[in-house]
């Protein structure tokens, strides 16, 4: 039987990179992606970065390091200068005596960063002043980029239903090409054929899952955690998939039928996102709500296996009960 399902999952890959709709399917999350990682850069584009020579003290150099971005060169003279006039926005500091430096600049940096670099060095100098008032600092909880933080996240939970639109293009070829109903007399179970067409629904989101937190430079994940949840929310995306492929005998409207399924994702993610709290439980009836709390909570490196599982454990459930009432329309497509 494994050896069935693999055979009608590899004839329907060799099938679809014929086809450009799924060829641009497969490959727009990882184009999105990187027009994201793109835009990204300019979100933290105001933080202070510094080349220094070794002439500058070790301790100067360990507190810049809790301000910016320091680079530490390996010889002195115009090595500093050099560094300094490359094509990115960066300060050169060099150490003129005791408490003393000199700020080397290429004169087209971001505008009011230089000041910045001077307050820096300055309160590096006084900061054994006593100031004549009490300073506080407050966090307002952000770890991560907003852009990079949510888009992630959005990315991989809306890009699950593409391996759904790969199940019904797949299908209403089939239906075209009169293969569907040869189907039903070859030597291949109902659940045989089903689970090698669903195969690649499965599979397609975790690779975009996988390929778009890469893209976007995410370091220490749980890609078990990540697997989890996206195959969870992958099976919705299957189940409609089916449903929208045996009912279209066309590929343009099965795709455009498909776009139906974008609303949930969009609003269960949007509500999630800036809803306030106690207004959470009007999403909870949305499989995307879940994988998405599962996915930003990835992201911020804050999740735990209960609570992935727990969030899986209600997709699991809505699915079944999808599935319950998609099932009878699935099999009576499939004759």
């Amino acid at each position: 039987m494994l050896r069935k399902i693999l055979r009608i999952a590899g004839r329907d890959v060799r099938s679809g990179l014929r086809d450009n709709i799924i060829v641009y399917v497969i490959l727009a999350p990882f184009l999105s992606a990187l027009i994201l990682r793109g835009l990204i850069p300019s979100v933290g584009a105001n933080v202070l970065q510094m080349a220094v020579d070794p002439s500058v003290e070790p301790a100067v150099v360990e507190y810049l390091e809790t301000i910016g971005k320091v680079e530490v060169l390996e010889a002195n003279g115009e090595a500093l200068e050099r560094r300094v006039r490359a094509t990115d926005d960066v300060f050169g500091l060099r150490q003129a005596g005791e408490g003393s430096f000199e700020i080397v600049k290429e004169g087209n940096e971001q505008e009011g960063m230089d000041e910045i670099f001077e307050l820096v060095l300055d309160a590096y100098v006084n900061q054994d002043l006593e100031l004549p008032m009490d300073a506080l600092v407050s966090d307002i909880g952000w770890k991560l980029p907003p852009l990079k933080q949510f888009g992630a996240s959005v990315l991989v939970v809306f890009m699950s239903v593409f391996g759904g639109m790969v199940i019904l293009i797949n299908l209403v070829e089939e239906k075209q090409d009169n293969t569907l109903s040869a189907m039903n007399v070859a030597p291949v179970s109902r659940k045989a054929f089903v689970i090698g067409k669903g195969l690649l629904g499965v599979v397609i989101p975790v690779i975009h899952a996988f390929g778009v937190l890469l893209i976007l430079g995410f370091e220490g994940l749980n890609y078990g955690m990540v697997t989890v949840a996206i195959f969870s929310i992958a099976l919705i995306s299957v189940l409609i998939g089916f449903v929208i492929g045996v009912m279209n005998d066309n590929v343009i409207s099965a795709a455009s039928s498909m776009k139906v399924l974008f609303v949930p994702i969009l609003a269960s993610i949007m509500g999630a996102i800036f809803l306030a709290d106690k207004w959470h439980p009007l999403l909870y009836w949305s499989p995307f709500y879940w994988a998405f709390d599962s996915m930003n909570r990835i992201v911020l490196l804050e999740a735990t296996w209960g609570v992935v599982l727990r969030n899986t454990g209600i997709v699991l459930a809505i699915t079944a009960v999808v599935f319950a009432l998609l099932s009878r329309r699935i099999a009576r497509g499939l004759n």
